[in-house]
């Protein structure tokens, strides 16, 4: 029975995910380093990727001859939906009614009701590349985690946040074409917090932010690192900065174990109260 649900976790790393974007330029746009036209592998007029690995991803959309990024860690099994703004030129979240609508709509990926307008990852990306996603290595994480903590470790003497994001970010990418368990996801969001939370216990709010952004590099837009510099910048006085990580991390509570979405619920209800009583 273990066995089995074992190689289900897995399957569900290497294929479960979608990834929507919605309002997407599907005619040049690329995901992972492989650009393409994608509204050509698609029955109907496309609305994002399924059969996603869990982990790291990066996607680049070109409007007007710039290139609009959207950095983000995937949870296995997840599908996750955002907006292309182009006036704003990001990703964005979008509105929570139509995000409940497109969940339902993916909910099955290659085989739900959404399948005929959802590019297959799997055999558009990585078949692409040759040969399929491996689990991470032991040795890449070790790599990105000790880029995390000699960052951390320079954020604490000062150095210009610019520079360690941009070295933190760096060894994100490193992630990416590597499929990533929960545990995997897990044990980097684990160090970063607790890098950034020996700094909160001593009271230094804004240096522990400045940790869990390096670590949000890393695992762009990970929930519970989301709730965490939410509830830094709620507890060092600005809780009307925090509502909008916290409400970001509350779109994703359900990836995590229940307990831990219960934190992220009772976090958000706090920031909420304390946003709308300053």
């Amino acid at each position: 029975m273990a066995m089995a649900h074992a190689l289900d976790d897995l399957q569900k790393a290497r294929t479960g995910g979608c990834l929507l974007l919605r309002d997407n330029t599907w005619s040049d746009c690329a995901i992972d380093g492989m650009r393409g036209d994608f509204r050509r592998l698609t029955a109907q007029g496309t609305r994002g990727f399924c059969h996603v690995n869990a982990g790291r991803h990066h996607v680049v959309t070109m409007h007007e001859d710039e290139p609009i990024v959207l950095d983000l860690v995937l949870y296995p099994g997840e599908t996750l939906v955002r907006r292309l703004d182009v006036d704003e030129r990001e990703f964005v979240l979008d509105d929570a009614e139509t995000e409940k609508k497109y969940l339902a709509l993916a909910a099955g990926g290659g085989r739900g009701a959404m399948a005929s307008a959802l590019v297959d990852y799997e055999k558009a990306i990585v078949a692409a590349r040759g040969h399929a996603h491996e689990l991470l290595p032991d040795e890449v994480g070790r790599r990105v985690g000790g880029a995390f903590v000699s960052a951390a470790e320079q954020a604490v003497l000062g150095v210009d946040q610019g520079v360690l994001m941009e070295r933190t970010y760096k060894a994100g990418l490193e992630l990416i074409g590597h499929v990533m368990l929960f545990s995997h996801i897990q044990k980097l969001v684990g160090l970063f917090s607790m890098s950034a939370s020996k700094h909160a216990m001593e009271g230094h709010y804004e240096l522990a932010a400045r940790v869990t952004l390096l670590g949000l590099s890393v695992l762009p837009g990970e929930p519970w690192l989301l709730d965490l510099l939410a509830n830094l910048y709620s507890d060092g006085g600005a809780p009307v900065s925090a509502l909008p990580f916290s409400e970001e991390a509350l779109r994703r509570a359900h990836v995590l174990p229940e307990k831990l979405a219960q934190q992220l619920r009772a976090s958000h209800a706090e920031i909420s109260a304390a946003a709308r009583g300053s």
